[in-house]
């Protein structure tokens, strides 16, 4: 078949592009254009910028270009989800499907009401729960103790498409978001695969979402406080910080008010503690978070 792929330069979309290999033709590769620093910053500031995207698996030079290239293949760069250009030459180019895994924007314009083709997206959730674009943060928040990945059609809402493929797995206590993004680049991409083999079979099965089972994975505010400290157990406190650390860093605070930078999740213990939840006093590792039923060690 022949495939246009939309994606960024990070492991899911990689991986996901891998999976066309030699079985489909490439004639398309879509990625947005990279935003560049102002003028007006300094150099430094640029630099800064560019290690914090390369640090996200934001930008690596060259994977996507390089992939469009072996492929002979071109690669476009898109302004937005309803880039008029993009849609004209993604028309021109004629696939058979589109596959979009990582990209982070919603397609509109002609690209979504007057599509070429099937659309695919790859998401890293066990749809409909965590439909947006941060599935994996929530995985961790609502303390979900089986994840996976979804192959599902594109429509106008996000993430809302009927299934194709679906493969769940269990997620251990404590399993930092970098080795889950990492499984679920290499289950994704397996997973497309296989759906894009139905297809060209012509035996897909279409699977409507249950609404009544959809849950929103938006996007979290810098500095914002996640943690319930009056409800969440110390178990699941230790399980959402540690998982999530160095992605997402919950703001603390000591017991006279002063603000905590912690450098590392240690692990947890389960006893009485004299503080009150949320509090953070200072211990021979670093510190001590007290919650519901024990401490977390935080590390300086």
């Amino acid at each position: 078949m022949r495939i246009v792929f939309l994606g960024v330069d990070g492991a899911l979309s990689l991986a996901a592009l891998g999976a066309i290999g030699a079985e489909h033709q490439l004639v398309g590769v879509v990625r947005p254009r990279p935003q560049e620093p102002p003028a007006s910053a300094g150099p430094s500031v640029r630099r800064l910028l560019g290690a914090a995207a390369r640090a996200l698996g934001l930008r690596r030079a060259g994977t996507l270009a390089e992939a469009a290239s072996r492929s002979r293949a071109p690669l476009w760069e898109a302004h937005s989800g309803d880039d008029p250009v993009i849609a004209d030459e993604v028309r021109r180019a004629r696939p058979d499907v589109i596959c979009i895994a990582g990209y982070p924007w919603l397609l509109r314009g002609e690209l979504l009401t007057k599509p070429p083709a099937l659309t695919l997206n790859v998401h890293a959730a066990l749809l409909p729960r965590h439909r947006g674009p941060l599935p994996l943060f929530w995985i961790y928040y609502h303390d979900d103790r089986e994840t996976g990945v979804t192959v599902h059609e594109v429509t106008d809402r996000a993430d809302a498409g009927a299934i194709l493929g679906q493969e769940s797995f269990p997620l251990p206590r404590g399993f930092p978001v970098e080795r889950l993004n990492r499984l679920n680049a290499e289950r994704g991409a397996a997973l497309l695969g296989r759906v894009l083999a139905d297809v060209a079979a012509g035996r897909t099965t279409r699977r409507p979402q249950d609404e009544a089972l959809a849950t929103p994975a938006p996007r979290v505010r810098p500095g914002a406080r996640m943690i319930d400290f009056e409800r969440w157990g110390v178990e699941r406190v230790w399980h959402f910080m540690a998982g999530l650390f160095p992605r997402f860093v919950e703001p603390l605070n000591a017991l006279d008010g002063a603000a905590v930078r912690y450098g590392g999740v240690l692990g947890f213990e389960a006893r009485d503690t004299p503080h009150p939840p949320g509090g953070v006093t200072p211990a021979p590792h670093g510190y001590d978070l007290h919650s519901l039923g024990g401490i977390v060690r935080l590390a300086r």
